[in-house]
């Protein structure tokens, strides 16, 4: 089903105000140019007014839901596991406080009566008008990008499948990694080509490497950060992902779907993200 298909998620950024304040300038263009509800009635300056204080009741609300929800419930708003049906689910929420507000507003604005009814018209009015363009958005926002991340995994796919053209300077590596635990009381020794991939658990690292041609896993208490610095000398770990490391010499396959490009290990089921800030980054270490 389309819902259960992979969808972005967006962190709060700039760019969420930026979309809200879209949002928030199209009620205001609506209002000013359309003059539904009885707005026609209303002259020019105080029409002007009205419509920018319902404007700002769609940017508070709007944003307060964009950054408040996923620190409030960080374990459900997690990119892997969002889909089309949660990203509309989300947004058909943001529309229950904007219409909240409205009605506020419309009370203090006009002196109506508040009522079950008038907040259920409310909700009704705002579930009408912005429930099909925001459907409408998602279904075809997410058919966007999963052509552009399909597309672009199949040119990363014909990358790694070609010769290396121009030949790689010869640096001495050691041929051990040292892996040291926050406290300097743990030490962790493994061949790097036997490393597979490195994420963040917490306050711990998980190194999932192969021992004894099996899957296998270590945890040690330290930071991605620290990972990452024991493991710059060896040009073929990237940090694809703000929780992962991935030994790019073992990526066998490249895919992709709305939510980015995703990198199929050797001996490995699960799939690792790439961040679609990465994108560029990985393109020009592939292949390794």
């Amino acid at each position: 089903m389309i819902l259960n298909r992979p969808f972005p998620l967006d962190t709060p950024s700039r760019q969420s105000f930026r979309y809200t304040f879209y949002a928030a300038l199209c009620v205001f263009l609506i209002l000013v140019l359309l003059k539904p509800f009885g707005l026609d009635e209303l002259k020019n300056p105080k029409l002007l007014f009205h419509a920018v204080l319902y404007a700002l009741v769609t940017f508070i609300c709007a944003s307060a839901n964009t950054f408040l929800l996923p620190r409030l419930f960080p374990t459900i708003y997690r990119e892997e596991k969002w889909t089309v049906g949660k990203e509309c689910i989300h947004m058909c929420w943001q529309l229950i406080p904007i219409a909240i507000g409205n009605w506020l507003l419309t009370h203090w604005l006009y002196k109506s009566n508040l009522s079950w009814h008038n907040l259920f018209n409310f909700l009704w009015i705002t579930g009408v008008v912005g429930i099909f363009p925001l459907w409408l958005n998602i279904l075809l926002k997410q058919q966007r990008l999963l052509k552009k991340y399909q597309a672009g995994a199949s040119l990363l796919e014909e990358q790694l499948n070609q010769p290396v053209s121009t030949p790689r300077a010869i640096t001495q590596v050691p041929e051990h990694i040292v892996f040291t635990s926050e406290n300097g009381k743990e030490q962790f020794i493994l061949p790097p080509g036997e490393i597979r991939y490195i994420t963040a658990a917490d306050n711990y690292v998980r190194i999932y490497f192969i021992k004894d041609k099996q899957p296998t896993t270590y945890l040690l208490r330290n930071t991605l950060r620290k990972a990452e610095d024991v493991l710059s000398p060896f040009p073929q770990f990237f940090r694809c992902h703000r929780a992962y490391i991935v030994n790019l010499k073992v990526v066998q396959h490249v895919s992709g779907n709305a939510q980015g490009y995703k990198l199929h290990l050797k001996d490995v089921e699960e799939l690792i993200p790439v961040s679609r800030n990465l994108n560029a980054q990985l393109a020009h270490k592939l292949p390794l």
